[in-house]
């Protein structure tokens, strides 16, 4: 395939700090697609790439590039080191620091040296994080996505037989879905190996409509259109990856037909319970610099901005408003934002609670600090459920809406033990949602649980600069931007 049609299929995306089923740390990371070249219509790829290195020592890294259709076996990389804490942001990496002009491949990010302490401390566990943007230079403007540094452990194998699940990917005259992976079969006698994986493309009533068996070489990089494996025209389809033969990573990327604009779609295990997930709950907190105010696409922290929400559960009429207040709070050196719900059952008061947000003004992303709940039976308050405080007992701030939204990405929203523990999982994007208050589109679908509450879930919509809009089926009846002119 010409690097021009090539390069125009490998787009995806990363989450900075957030979500994206969390920011993977270790000391081997692998970025499974990265391009450089001209692409369609006069446009120009490339790919910036941001190594952190999160853990308490300084560290050297070895940054290796594996080209397509290349023996990358031997591939030598560039030493980079860099202190604990720091980040190190190479842009243009492929031609700045691998001197190659046209190239599609992938990256590997490994720990090869750890500085030791000045007092001989016990050896910290290394924690990389990286992520790779590859975007499109056009007409002055830029748009693109980028990748997640992977974990090894994100490989599946033939050893344990768990495919790996791809959803939404579409294949029709509106979008186009490519998928890619890299094979990670290595042998503790025999070195990198070839592999082999069988992709299948289902329907919603999970019957296959085409699959087709791949042979990988070893480090080797692959990316093909899904149309190749012939199953036509199909819309929110699942893409599966089951090993044959080896390990390896894998994904798809979902393209705009018209205007080539990618969307990346996150790889799901597949696991015997909810519980196999794994939610993000680690926030690295400590790289935020917070603002009481602010506008997640969201998530919404302007004094005054009031939603009202209305719906009927068990017969019951309920009604929640929640306000955005003139009043911040101070939890665990952080200032916040007081957030008020107000909810009533059949006209009584049921429940009042102040929760308490900040906004990572380097991710977007809004973090929950906490609440003071007061619960309340014929006007008298009779407990207080459910309040927690992060630096109290344990607990520690979630995030209730990322700074940069993935489908896939699962994240812990309050981390207090046996108190509050709820997780979130983008399960859609880009759903149209009619309301009381208006029709939304581009909304973003989040199904929350908890372990405290097993095979319990709750279902809640958020449209894009308004925030919640429905809440198990609760539907927004109106709300007040004071910023609105």
């Amino acid at each position: 395939m010409r690097i021009r049609t090539f390069l125009i299929l490998l787009i995806t995306v990363v989450m900075a700090t957030s979500a994206a089923m969390a920011l993977n740390g270790d000391d081997e990371l692998w970025i499974p697609a990265a391009a450089r070249g001209a692409g369609l219509e006069g446009s120009f790829w490339m790919t910036d790439l941001t190594i952190m290195n999160g853990g308490e020592e300084d560290v050297t890294v070895e940054v290796a590039w594996l080209a397509r259709n290349r023996n990358n076996i031997d591939a030598e990389g560039e030493m980079i080191d860099i202190a604990a804490g720091e980040t190190v942001v190479f842009e243009d990496v492929i031609m700045s620091l691998f001197g190659e002009e046209t190239a599609t491949g992938a990256i590997h990010i490994e720990v090869v040296e750890e500085k030791d302490d000045e007092e001989g401390d016990e050896e910290d566990e290394d924690f990389l994080v990286a992520t790779a943007r590859i975007y499109n230079l056009d007409g002055g403007e830029t748009f693109g996505q980028g990748f997640e540094g992977m974990i090894s452990d994100a490989a599946i194998s033939d050893e344990e037989q768990e495919p790996t699940h791809v959803i939404g990917v579409t294949d029709n005259d509106a979008f186009r879905s490519n998928w890619y992976g890299l094979n990670l079969t290595e042998d503790e006698e025999d070195g990198w190996e070839e592999g082999e994986v069988l992709v299948e493309v289902l329907d919603l009533d999970g019957e296959v409509l085409a699959s087709d068996t791949f042979t990988m070489q070893p480090l080797a990089p692959v990316l093909f259109p899904v149309s190749d494996l012939g199953a036509g025209d199909f819309d929110n389809g699942v893409l599966r990856f089951t090993m044959l033969e080896g390990e390896g990573i894998f994904g798809a990327s979902k393209v705009d037909g018209e205007s080539n604009d990618p969307t990346t779609l996150e790889s799901h295990w597949e696991c015997e319970s909810e519980d196999d997930l794994e939610f993000t709950a680690d926030f690295m907190i400590e790289n935020c610099t917070f603002a009481t105010t602010g506008r997640n696409p969201f998530f919404i922290l302007e004094s005054g901005f009031e939603l009202v929400l209305e719906g009927e559960d068990d017969g019951e009429e309920i009604s929640v408003t929640i306000t955005v207040l003139d009043e911040t709070f101070m939890v665990d050196g952080v200032e916040c934002r007081v957030v008020e719900e107000y909810e009533t059952e059949d006209g009584e008061l049921v429940e009042i609670s102040r929760n308490y947000f900040a906004q990572c003004v380097e991710t977007g992303s809004v973090f929950y600090f906490g609440e003071d709940v007061d619960i309340y039976e014929d006007g008298e308050i009779v407990s207080h459920d459910g309040a927690w405080l992060a630096g109290v007992d344990g607990a520690e701030p979630g995030i209730i809406m990322p700074g940069t939204v993935l489908v896939g990405s699962r994240y812990f929203q309050e981390v207090a033990e046996g108190i509050a523990l709820d997780r979130a999982e983008h399960e859609a994007l880009g759903v149209t949602v009619e309301t009381e208050a208006g029709t939304f589109e581009d909304c973003l679908y989040v199904v929350e649980t908890s372990p405290l509450e097993p095979g319990e879930e709750s279902e809640k919509w958020y449209a894009p600069g308004i925030g919640l809009i429905n809440d198990d089926g609760a539907e927004l009846v109106e709300y007040t931007d004071p910023s609105a002119p």
